[in-house]
């Protein structure tokens, strides 16, 4: 059986219809969910982007021993143990830290993978001919929001140029063109809704005031928002970030429709799952450099299996390190021995099933 494990960077558990949010759309994920078993005690493992991916990808935990980085040279992955296996792997990412002089190697194992360009810090266009005041709109010029506003203007003419459109488009003709192949594994690794928040802007006028012209901050200070943001500021905040999830959720739509076209939801595990949450304005905060709350560290977890698990709401303690032994299984593949990671595949078999943690 094949397995698409879908992460979308920063997605806030109480951001979705599917954990009780009724003002927020997304359609898209609704229906997923109504499909497929949701998972009430998912939490993180490893923090933040990097550290999480090395969980997925080993299946054993990656702190406290190690910090930021790329995979070493012993790390057993998921792809590989798939590949020995004679099973193909494919990896679709905007998450620049993959390519980055601090991580540099996560597609290591994959038959193959694409990379999105361009997003956050990414260092994908050196043009000086930019017009800044076009791209960045009212926001601050600092950080992230230099290389991105200058990829900014050189690649967005229409929706479908933003990056989770294009992560979930080169995941579609991916999946149109591999459909055959047997019990494939097919990591799509979006970094939205992460920072810079800045979807299209009928998308935040979905959540906020279409009149406000004030400053904005796709990347909101991270901390205290006291003597930072203004309510009116906050609540644009708040209205990008929600935005942005929208605007995924159109885009796994599309994906979730060629899936089903393909009739590949007879024959996949799908997990759609995140990273980690963030603070927007509850506790007096905004960012994730903080104590790991709840609005960080307990996470949306989505899981469809063909044949059970249906509408179901596990409430058995799940981690992304689970993802590794839930795709060898789902593959007929042996679950390597030494990892910290449990198939989730039982608990949708049978929610009541004790929990081994």
């Amino acid at each position: 059986m094949n397995t698409i494990l879908i992460v979308c960077d920063t997605w806030r558990r109480d951001h979705s219809g599917a954990y009780g949010n009724d003002w927020i759309h997304t359609p898209n994920i609704n229906r997923f969910a109504e499909k497929a078993a949701v998972f009430e005690n998912a939490y993180l493992t490893s923090y933040p982007t990097l550290p999480c991916r090395r969980d997925i990808l080993t299946g054993r935990y990656e702190f406290p021993w190690r910090g930021w980085g790329g995979l070493d040279p012993d790390d057993v992955t998921l792809p590989q143990v798939l590949g020995e296996a004679e099973k193909t792997s494919y990896f679709i990412t905007d998450v620049y830290h993959h390519w980055g002089r601090d991580a540099g190697n996560y597609w290591r194992d994959f038959t193959g993978f694409s990379l999105v360009r361009g997003q956050e810090r990414d260092g994908y266009i050196t043009d000086t001919d930019v017009d800044f005041d076009r791209t960045c709109h009212r926001f601050p010029l600092q950080g992230p929001s230099v290389p991105h506003s200058r990829n900014a203007q050189w690649m967005r003419r229409e929706e479908r140029d933003w990056f989770s459109p294009q992560v979930f488009s080169q995941a579609t003709r991916w999946l149109q063109h591999n459909a055959d192949h047997e019990d494939f594994f097919l990591m799509i690794d979006s970094f939205d809704p992460h920072e810079p928040w800045d979807p299209p802007r009928y998308y935040t006028d979905l959540y906020g005031d279409p009149a406000f012209d004030g400053t904005e901050y796709p990347v909101a200070p991270y901390g205290s928002i006291e003597g930072k943001l203004t309510p009116e500021e906050l609540r644009h905040v708040q209205a990008l970030y929600a935005g942005e999830i929208t605007m995924v959720d159109r885009w796994f739509g599309h994906f979730l429709d060629q899936i089903e076209s393909l009739g590949l939801l007879d024959n996949t595990v799908i997990i759609l799952t995140t990273d980690h949450g963030t603070h927007n304005g509850d506790r007096g905060r905004t960012g994730k450099n903080w104590v790991l709350m709840e609005e960080i560290s307990h996470l949306p977890l989505l899981v469809w299996h063909p044949e059970y698990g249906h509408g179901t709401r596990p409430k058995q303690k799940a981690q992304a390190l689970d993802y590794f032994p839930t795709a060898c299984e789902a593959a007929g593949v042996e679950i390597p021995a030494g990892l910290h990671g449990k198939s989730l595949l039982p608990f949708l078999k049978d929610p009541t099933l004790a929990d081994p943690r």
